[in-house]
């Protein structure tokens, strides 16, 4: 049986700690072990004492070289790479290519963007400013790598687009990395480690993988390194109140549960366009990566009135769906399994407590066959929809506000029709990554996006476009998290294009759905190095100042939430380090 180990300290650990199966979540056979690993106080230490000192010697363009490279050798072996994520990840080659074209992408719009910046290991921020008006002395505000590691746990749903995403962020920003996989899907992200470590493209120490357990790692972090956590708001709480982290202030992020919504506007008809979309997005949205990703759909607000043809209309989609569900090694497959059993047991569960304030309208979570897999075997679940009544909707209590299922499952609910309900339907889930309005009507749309917007990580507001519009050039803005399109006036309305946070970071893509960019498909050029596919969702591209025939520039990393080596807020906010000379604040980038 083959073991698959962790590398660290520069070597690959010898497999004497405990082992767990990985299986094919398809049919449950077993592909390999894994093995977890010890000495991790030392491999906190190689990071620090050994890889920090080299990638910070190193100006951005350097570093940025080195991103390239390691684009370009995994794009060479990507059809490897597509082959093991179906596999062991259960994911049809549709969503392998998600994965492993989204990590290539990320790579790429780095190294792009890091020929941009100074070549040099930091950022000069701003002009000079006078602390006192009498007086020579001037502020100059630095961005410098931190003296630290970048400890990044992963999910299982993005084994590689979640690992090189974060990654190229943090050796850009001048940090080593210790990766840390999802055990069940780490088959992946161990062999893409064994193809950068192989071609000896980072320094010594630059990157290191840690397979298995976490171990005793977080008692061994200090106040110079920075931990990004993607996984379950439990695991998420536990790390930022571990003890050792909480002791030594050391930088957590984390992206956890996320109960999405949906928000269709009450001029959406029956058979228009913009109502095919819906119902076309809403499908892709909930069985993409069988519902396993941080944008999926949890939760749709539709007019009362209008909910019953749309239960219709997406029963009978998502029935197609259900029965191209199954092995992803066949061709006829559209969507595959759960990552693993317990996923499977946690989704089964979701959708019972689901059952206490609504009811199944779609799907059997019990049913136990599926195309060209053995009765009874893998981890599989059909798409479930759910419907509630308006007083369950209105209740901030009802489950489906609280509990995210991490599966093909979404909820239908009605709603009045007005943007004061929706939002507060959408805020009793508590903060949210993403929502999507779907409107034509301006004032709608603009009312959606002051008062659904605080309460998100991204907006999307997907619109149709008139024919006259298209040619016409956009101006765009950009502000934090959101690029915002404003039309011009034959356009029928604004719209609003998700710049999402989260370790599902995207890469800028070769054309995103034009009817939820700010810059539609025809009107924006993606970076020419990116290699991947289309880009189904969103996008991490920010606008240029004409949308027009203009190319969008990848956003920095100071917009991403995964950027753990990045700041993500004016440095003047930050606690700064002790000024390096006279009249200069040195921020460490974090």
């Amino acid at each position: 049986m083959r073991v698959i180990e962790s590398f660290l300290n520069g070597a690959w650990q010898s497999a004497d700690g405990p082992r767990t199966s990985l299986v094919n979540p398809a049919t449950e056979e077993v592909l390999a072990e894994a093995a977890s690993a010890r000495g991790l106080g030392d491999a906190v230490r190689h990071a620090r004492e050994v890889g920090g000192p080299a990638l910070r010697a190193m100006s951005f363009r350097q570093r940025g070289a080195l991103l390239q490279a390691i684009a370009k050798l995994l794009h060479a072996h990507r059809e490897e790479l597509l082959d093991l994520a179906v596999v062991s990840g259960g994911n049809t080659r549709g969503d392998a290519k998600f994965d492993v074209d989204g990590g290539l992408g990320v790579l790429a719009a780095y190294a792009e963007l890091a020929e941009s910046l100074p070549d040099a290991p930091w950022l000069v921020e701003g002009e000079p400013a006078v602390v006192v008006r009498t007086s020579k002395v001037r502020v100059q505000h630095l961005l410098q790598p931190r003296h630290g590691v970048a400890v990044h746990i992963n999910a299982f749903n993005f084994p590689a687009w979640g690992m090189l995403g974060k990654a190229a962020v943090a050796w850009l920003a001048g940090m080593p990395v210790l990766s840390k996989p999802a055990t069940s899907t780490s088959l992946l992200a161990h062999r893409i480690a064994e193809l950068v470590v192989g071609a000896n493209i980072l320094p010594p120490g630059a990157f290191q993988i840690l397979i298995g357990s976490v171990g005793d790692l977080l008692d061994h972090l200090g106040p110079q390194d920075v931990v990004a956590f993607t996984g379950s708001a439990d695991t998420g709480a536990k790390i930022r109140g571990h003890r050792n982290v909480l002791a030594h202030g050391v930088r957590v992020n984390v992206e956890a549960d996320s109960l999405n919504s949906v928000v269709l506007g009450p001029d959406v008809q029956e058979g228009s366009e913009l109502w095919d979309l819906v119902v076309r997005d809403a499908v892709t949205e909930l069985t993409q990566k069988t519902g396993q990703k941080c944008t999926a759909t949890r939760r749709i607000l539709v007019l009362e009135a209008a909910l019953p043809a749309l239960r219709d209309a997406l029963e009978g989609r998502l029935g197609e769906r259900a029965a191209q569900t199954g092995n992803p090694l066949s061709k006829s497959v559209k969507m595959g399994p759960l990552s693993t059993a317990q996923q499977l047991a946690d989704a089964r569960a979701g959708v019972a407590a689901l059952r206490e304030r609504a009811r199944v309208v779609r799907g059997d979570p019990q049913r136990g066959e599926f195309v060209d897999v053995p009765a009874g075997k893998g981890f599989f679940l059909e798409p479930i929809l759910l419907e509630a009544d308006a007083a369950a909707v209105l209740d901030r209590s009802a489950v489906f506000h609280r509990v995210e299922v991490f599966a093909p499952v979404a909820t239908l609910l009605p709603y009045d029709g007005s943007v004061a309900q929706a939002a507060a339907i959408v805020g009793f889930g508590g903060g949210s990554l993403v929502s999507t309005v779907y409107s034509d009507d301006r004032e709608y749309v603009a009312r959606a996006v002051a008062e659904l917007g605080p309460q998100l990580g991204a907006s999307s507001c997907p619109t149709r476009r008139a024919p006259a519009a298209r040619s016409a050039p956009a101006a765009c803005s950009r502000r934090r998290s959101t690029a915002v399109l404003v039309a011009p006036a034959a356009a029928p309305s604004s719209a609003v294009a998700s710049a999402s946070s989260s370790t599902c970071s995207a890469p800028p893509c070769r054309a995103a759905r034009a009817s939820s960019r700010a810059c539609s498909a025809a009107d924006a050029r993606p970076p020419p190095r990116y290699p991947g596919p289309t880009c189904r969702s969103w996008s991490r591209w920010s606008c240029s100042s004409r949308c027009s025939g203009a190319s969008p520039t990848p956003a920095s990393p100071a917009s991403s939430s995964t950027a753990s080596a990045w700041p993500r807020s004016r440095p003047s906010a930050r606690a700064s380090s002790s000024p390096s000379r006279p009249g200069t604040t040195a921020t460490p980038i974090s």
